[in-house]
């Protein structure tokens, strides 16, 4: 049974929702294989057309859980490779699902939680939602494949100012940047979803998903190795003395002081 989401099926479509409210939807630890059986689920599901993911409440997901970086440093271990390459099966659960994928962006979608909604194939955005790198206040490079397909989807420099500088990007940039299929009046994201969702329900389900594998094989071909090696470099982060030092400002809400 699923500790951290919640999925349902209505009218061919599968929802998927992140649900764990009171920390923004964070990822737990058991969140992203959460993610990959609920899509594997859904791959294999006749009676679902299409598929949409989203937060519970006021955020899509504040991306990875900083108080379980803290546990992590206070009990003298790092990230594991292992971890970040599973934050990739996530992203490819998505991207190599036959059905397509709608990310319904409530709030904020950030760090790991970026990345996800970065591996459907539709964002749709409130006005007040923003999209948020994230990764370097924690002191960390990036994982789920983040800097991969944010550079195929907006360019090498746009995305060295968002994963470099930390910039968010507003739901105004996201749709000049083209991330955003709409970006809509922020009680309006769930009916403008349900619109889009019946169009590819009814759709031709067969060639929709040779589509998405013709998609997921030639725009994507180096995103395991990718994967190989950013579980490589987030290993070695999670060991810096700037990464410790990242966790402790946000958690006592303070600036961090980098060396």
């Amino acid at each position: 049974m699923s500790k951290t989401i919640l999925y349902d099926v209505q009218n061919h479509v599968g929802i998927v929702q992140i649900n764990r409210e009171s920390y923004r939807n964070a990822f737990g630890e058991t969140t992203y294989q959460e993610i990959i059986d609920v899509m594997n689920e859904i791959n294999q599901d006749d009676n679902v057309k299409v598929a949409v993911i989203t937060g519970v409440g006021n955020h899509f997901s504040a991306g990875g859980d900083v108080n379980y970086f803290q546990q992590l440093i206070d009990e003298g271990q790092e990230v594991s490779k292992e971890a970040v390459l599973l934050t990739g099966r996530m992203v490819k659960s998505v991207k190599q699902n036959s059905k397509p994928i709608i990310a319904a962006v409530n709030g904020v979608a950030a760090g790991a939680g970026l990345g996800l909604a970065m591996a459907c194939d539709f964002i749709v955005m409130g006005e007040s939602s923003h999209l948020v790198t994230a990764f370097i206040q924690m002191a960390f490079p990036g994982d789920t494949g983040l800097l991969y397909t944010l550079q195929q989807a907006i360019g090498t420099f746009r995305t060295k100012r968002h994963v470099m500088l930390g910039e968010p990007i507003t739901a105004e940039l996201a749709a000049e940047y083209g991330i955003a299929y709409a970006v809509v009046k922020d009680a309006e994201i769930a009916d403008t979803v349900t619109e889009l969702a019946g169009k590819l329900a009814f759709g031709p389900t067969e060639a929709l998903g040779y589509q998405k594998e013709l998609m997921a094989e030639m725009f994507y071909p180096g995103i395991d190795e990718f994967n190989k090696k950013e579980a490589e470099v987030m290993n070695k982060a999670s060991k810096s003395a700037d990464h410790k030092e990242a966790v402790d400002a946000f958690l006592n809400k303070r600036h961090p002081k980098f060396k």
